[in-house]
Parts: structure tokens; C-alpha cells; sequence
């Protein structure tokens, strides 16, 4: 395995990492501002993902210091929203997900035929992430 080879899923896995903390934050800030009557169930779900958030950036940038990488601090853009009821923030949450799935699927393409720990760690977590995105789909189904 050529470290040169790695430069691309490192690339990849620092720009999840700072995907995560975002999350953290995108999170934290919709739990606090979400209404609607389903506000309690939904505020906690968000806390819920908050800290699942920092939970995978913690992965990630470990999984990457074990590479050799450098994680490096920041964290990624976070889109602004103006409609804090419950139905649009879910499905603020539902894009974001959907992006955390884009990335983990770069990382595996990026992994393959690379290194084999790398696509191992992408595939559990596109499953994960994608268990989140059926969720949040269902959610908004049964929003108010």
C-alpha cells in the first residue's frame, strides 16, 4: 500500500470530520429553535443526532490520526434555514444526512483496491447513515 495512493479517502475522511462537527452544531442549534407540536419528540431526536454527530467526527478523526493523517481543526459550512417548524427542519436533516451518505460513499470509491480498514469503516457507516436517512423519512411522513 503506497502512501500516495491514500492521499485522496485522507482527503475525504478530514472533510467528513469536519462534515460531523458541523452536524454537532446544525443539530444542537434546530433542537433549540425547532416548533410545531411535535416539538418534544423531535427535539429530542436532534439531540440525539447531535451527539451521534460527535460521536462520528470522534471516529473519524481517530480513524484518521491511525492512518497517519493530520486531522486538522474547523468545521464545514452550515446552510442557513428560516423556517424553523418541525416538518422543514426535518427535512434540513434529511439533506444533511443525505450528504453524510455522499461522502462516506466517496470514501469507499476512493478506499477501493486501497486500503481494505478504510472500506470497511465506509461501509458501516453508509449503513448506519443510511438507517438515519430511512428515519428521518419517516418522520417527516408523520409530521404535523
Amino acid at each position: 500500500m503506497k502512501q500516495v495512493t491514500q492521499t485522496k479517502p485522507l482527503e475525504i475522511l478530514q472533510t467528513i470530520m469536519e462534515f460531523e462537527l458541523a452536524g454537532v452544531v446544525r443539530y444542537t442549534y434546530y433542537s433549540l429553535v425547532v416548533t410545531g407540536s411535535d416539538k418534544e419528540n423531535i427535539v429530542n431526536f436532534l439531540k440525539e443526532q447531535a451527539n451521534e454527530s460527535l460521536t462520528h467526527a470522534q471516529l473519524v478523526g481517530e480513524f484518521l490520526a491511525s492512518l497517519d493523517g493530520s486531522p486538522k481543526i474547523g468545521i464545514a459550512p452550515i446552510p442557513e434555514i428560516d423556517d424553523f417548524s418541525a416538518k422543514n427542519i426535518l427535512a434540513a436533516s434529511l439533506a444533511n444526512e443525505k450528504q453524510a451518505l455522499e461522502l462516506y460513499k466517496l470514501l469507499l470509491e476512493s478506499a477501493k483496491d486501497v486500503n481494505v480498514a478504510i472500506e470497511e469503516f465506509a461501509r458501516n457507516m453508509i449503513e448506519e447513515e443510511g438507517s438515519h436517512h430511512l428515519e428521518i423519512e419517516e418522520m417527516i411522513r408523520n409530521a404535523n
